[in-house]
């Protein structure tokens, strides 16, 4: 009954009442981009194979007898342009962008008519707390995981449409949903890019956890960090101001991360996702950050430079005057339990969901019991999050967020059909 239901239901339907005009609008607006799409795919170059085994999205057509290899076009299509998407949403306002703008909303509806039931009977299985009458705990990264990555964290705000059915989700079928992410609360953060209430359904964390948005106040948990350590980063964080009114460096504030100051820390972006910044450039910012840490700092005993990846460094506050970083003792397993605490909730009631991307999100899977969901996760990180759970019936894999929204739209009008 319930693969009868979901074999039913379209993403399209829970969307169109929330149309501005009207859902006939909407069905309009549907057909534009579905010929667009066709016509945007005819001019592509190139057709990628997706391997069925690591994509959320199946095609239509089966190039093996196995059934291993499948032909993915609407997810060619949104990867093929996948790059023009962040200029499209910073020039909303322009007209000769919208229909490029409309084909990018759409096309991630297209998308839902290919999607795998796997994931939908994998949050059916969630959702469904007959066994225990209590609702489950929904536990989830941001970017990479519930959003796509952005070549600019600060103009990455999350559409309509994912906010729509995330907080439809939420507020359904979970006795909590919470985002835990890297970035800060504001700053921007996390609660200026949401297009969701920041006081309803969905609760928001920043610093790997370490402050939270409970109840119209933000929560900080200041474990382990000196006061010494809080006044250097204080006094670098005014010192990278300082050196972003600097022409040549001006440009980082808006690449990647740009100047994010956490609880314990400062993030700073040295490149952009498709590499836009000279190397040399970057070589000299980084040169640059150095010389203003040892402004602070001189004798390397409040804060310490770590490279975090290719595309950001971040500037650490020592822990209580120790010679390691605090994020030795505090990751976002400690964030999800500073969350339980402040509710005053339990890990072992009911079901729990972790949704990540990284290795960084692996801690949130230390529960007993746990149930996992992860995107575009290589062959390492699934033989970690395997390792972890211990149970693939408790584990799934994705290609990519939308994939997420589309399996929560599906499974939202089914269960609530079924209800």
């Amino acid at each position: 009954m319930i693969e009868n239901a979901l074999d039913d239901v379209q993403l399209e339907e829970i969307l169109a009442p929330y149309h501005p005009e009207s859902p006939k609008k909407f069905e309009e607006e549907l057909q534009i981009a579905e010929r667009l799409a066709l016509l945007f795919f005819s001019r592509a170059t190139s057709i990628f194979l997706l391997k069925f085994s690591s994509s959320g999205l199946v095609g239509t057509l089966e190039v093996t007898k196995k059934g291993m290899w499948v032909f993915g076009f609407f997810s060619t299509l949104r990867k093929t342009i996948e790059n023009d998407k962040e200029p499209l949403y910073t020039k909303h306002s322009h007209q000769q962008d919208r229909s490029s703008l409309t084909l990018h909303h759409y096309c991630d509806i297209i998308c839902s008519r290919l999607l795998d039931p796997e994931i939908c009977r994998f949050l059916m299985d969630f959702v469904d707390s007959a066994y225990s009458g209590i609702k489950p705990l929904l536990i989830t990264d941001w970017d990479g995981t519930m959003k796509d990555y952005c070549s600019q964290y600060a103009t990455n705000l999350q559409p309509v449409y994912s906010a729509v059915v995330m907080g439809r989700f939420a507020e359904l079928f979970t006795r909590a949903t919470a985002v835990l992410t890297a970035g800060p609360l504001r700053g921007p953060g996390i609660l200026d890019l949401t297009a969701l209430p920041i006081n309803g359904p969905v609760l928001f964390s920043g610093s790997w956890g370490r402050e939270w948005w409970l109840r119209g106040k933000r929560v900080v948990h200041e474990d382990g960090i000196s006061e010494e350590g809080f006044d250097a980063i204080g006094r670098l964080s005014d010192e990278m101001t300082d050196l972003l009114a600097n022409g040549d460096f001006a440009q980082f504030a808006l690449v990647g991360s740009g100047v994010q100051r956490k609880v314990d820390r400062l993030t700073l972006g040295v490149q952009t996702v498709f590499g836009h910044i000279p190397l040399e450039l970057v070589v000299r910012y980084i040169d640059a950050i150095k010389e203003r840490i040892h402004r602070v700092d001189p004798n390397n005993t409040n804060l310490v430079l770590e490279n975090s990846s290719p595309l950001e460094i971040e500037v650490c506050a020592h822990n209580s005057g120790a010679n390691f970083v605090s994020r030795s003792v505090w990751n976002k397993g400690d964030g999800v339990a500073s969350l339980i605490e402040s509710l005053h909730d339990s890990l072992k009631k009911g079901k729990v969901l972790v949704a990540g991307d990284t290795a960084s999100d692996l801690p949130m899977l230390k529960h007993a019991g746990v149930m996992a969901l992860f995107v575009g996760a290589g062959e390492s990180l699934r033989d970690s999050v395997r390792s972890i759970v211990g149970d693939d019936s408790r584990i799934c894999f994705v290609s990519c967020p939308d994939v997420i929204h589309a399996a929560f739209a599906r499974v939202l009008t089914a269960k609530v059909d079924l209800d």
